[in-house]
């Protein structure tokens, strides 16, 4: 009888067993975030604020004024032109901002906050010009090289200009939070300019949902494509940061929106992609 022997190379069999254990914490790790992401809560609309003037460099007193001015800080508002939530956003302003639900009030702050810093910007930091762009504008402004003479104009920018010098604001108000939503909105303003998703991504999982199988076969291969995505993911040593290529992420990203569409669609039985 003959035996056949092989040397096993410790540090391979180490570096090898290193490498299966971080990519199973990576897929624990975000499997925990991600069930989590589905969970909806609640959160100040106040704290909303506070996060979005930190993030944009935007005072929080004139965010807050310009909310209270624009809808009172009603996240279901629409203007008779059309202008929609608490910062009164336009349908096309928003999609631009990458805003994709602007009744969302996290959402709509946010990308209220962005256009009131683009303006800041492009008006060299002049708060009046910049509530004046934000009321009718920036073409307008640039046009009369100021305040545009419009009385609805002047109005606004007096009426924002009255709450930010006067008592501190509070909007009161505590708002639904979903966090799968403000991830995937996040993912599209970043990768998304536009605020379109990818059709190359939308189209293959739609393949998967109404090939065989259909629905029950997306919603059992979702874990298994949850952890094939995962392989390209990279741990850093800290233990608290996973890189993944762009790909991959907006893959997942897709994943969440489908999951959101179906979730919000389980009622009504049908799903619009």
């Amino acid at each position: 009888m003959e035996f056949v022997t092989s040397a096993v190379n410790p540090e391979a069999v180490i570096t090898q067993n290193h490498q299966t254990a971080q990519t199973e914490k990576v897929s624990e790790g975000f499997q925990t975030a991600f069930e989590s992401a589905y969970k909806t809560g609640s959160e100040s609309m106040d704290a909303i604020f506070t996060e979005a003037s930190q993030l944009y460099g935007v005072p929080e007193k004139l965010l807050k004024a310009v909310a209270k001015a624009e809808s009172n800080f009603n996240a279901k508002a629409v203007s008779k032109a059309g202008a929609i939530g608490v910062m009164q956003l336009m349908p096309a302003t928003a999609r631009s901002l990458g805003v994709t639900n602007p009744y969302d009030a996290r959402q709509n702050i946010m990308g209220g906050a962005k256009y009131l810093k683009e303006n800041l910007e492009r008006f060299g930091g002049n708060v009046s010009l910049a509530l004046a762009a934000y009321n009718a504008g920036p073409n307008s402004v640039q046009k009369y090289g100021g305040i545009p003479p419009y009385k609805e104009t002047q109005n606004y920018v007096k009426t924002v200009t009255s709450y930010m010098n006067g008592a501190p604001i509070s909007s009161g108000k505590t708002v639904a939070r979903n966090a799968l939503a403000d991830m995937y909105s996040t993912a599209s303003s970043i990768f998304s300019p536009s605020g379109s998703s990818s059709y190359s991504q939308s189209a293959g999982l739609y393949s998967l949902m109404s090939g065989s199988g259909g629905m029950s076969s997306y919603l059992g291969s979702t874990s298994g494509a949850i952890t094939s995505l995962l392989g390209s993911a990279v741990m850093a040593s800290d233990g608290e940061t996973i890189t993944m290529d762009k790909e991959s992420f907006m893959s997942l990203m897709e994943i969440m929106r489908m999951q959101m569409l179906m979730n919000a669609s389980r009622e009504a039985g049908s799903i619009t992609i």
